[in-house]
């Protein structure tokens, strides 16, 4: 019996210091804008012991210190070996705030632009690099607000020409400025490809009547407005 405790103490005491025991890398896999490194340190694994590596804990805490990354999982074994494959959000559109630039996914989640890509070298991470400036209008959850993120995707999934850069503003929703440079006014929510058929209509008429408006403004498709003179 004491025999047997002397082993068991042991054994005990060898796998709480022996080195092997301890995280000091993990296989991750899935990245592409994000470093192997950067996840690695983010994961809370580095110098851990293997047995106080806890499968959801860590994949929390991945999801909590990099809002880029969609979804995690953690698989630890004896000595030491972690494996930590990850998916990263992938950049719809790219946003600027005053300056500032961040990344929206899909389904409206906004992360910040990576380190090791930048938007002003031209990879924003957005299909056709779209961009949007203006202020950033978010929901309860700090997500991108709802009305603003279907308008984007009615936008990216209708077969026009739209510029790479819009302009969101609080009272108008999403604008942009056309290659007749006409200021045109989307706004925001469903509806997207009536609006616009109701511009190409409205377009057709301006200029057939030779009338170069300072803006356009089908956001109410079924009472489109221009003006001549002012500037909204």
């Amino acid at each position: 019996m004491a025999l047997s405790l002397v082993v068991a103490a042991v054994g005990a005491l060898w796998l709480a210091l022996d080195g092997r025991f301890y995280v000091y890398h993990a296989d991750v896999r899935g990245v592409e804008r994000l470093s192997a490194d950067e996840v690695f340190q983010a994961s809370g694994l580095p110098g851990l012991h293997v047995l106080w590596a806890r499968s959801t804990e860590v994949e929390a805490r991945l999801l909590r210190a990099l809002p880029s990354v969609e979804s995690a999982r953690v698989t630890c074994s004896l000595p030491a070996r972690c494996a930590i494959p990850i998916v990263e959000r992938q950049p719809r559109v790219a946003w600027v705030e005053e300056g500032r630039w961040g990344w929206i996914d899909v389904e409206g989640v906004v992360f910040p632009v990576t380190s090791s890509f930048s938007p002003l070298e031209g990879d924003q991470g957005a299909a056709g690099g779209w961009t949007v400036q203006g202020p950033l209008p978010r929901d309860e959850d700090g997500r991108l607000d709802e009305r603003v993120r279907i308008a984007l995707a009615e936008l990216w999934t209708a077969a026009v020409d739209v510029p790479a850069t819009l302009t969101y503003m609080p009272a108008r929703g999403l604008v942009f400025v056309d290659e007749r440079g006409w200021k045109v006014i989307l706004g925001r929510g469903p509806g997207m490809d009536r609006r616009l058929q109701v511009l190409d209509e409205l377009v057709a008429d301006l200029e057939a009547r030779g009338l170069t408006p300072r803006f356009v403004d089908v956001r109410f498709a079924d009472a489109p407005y221009y003006s001549l003179i002012n500037d909204w």
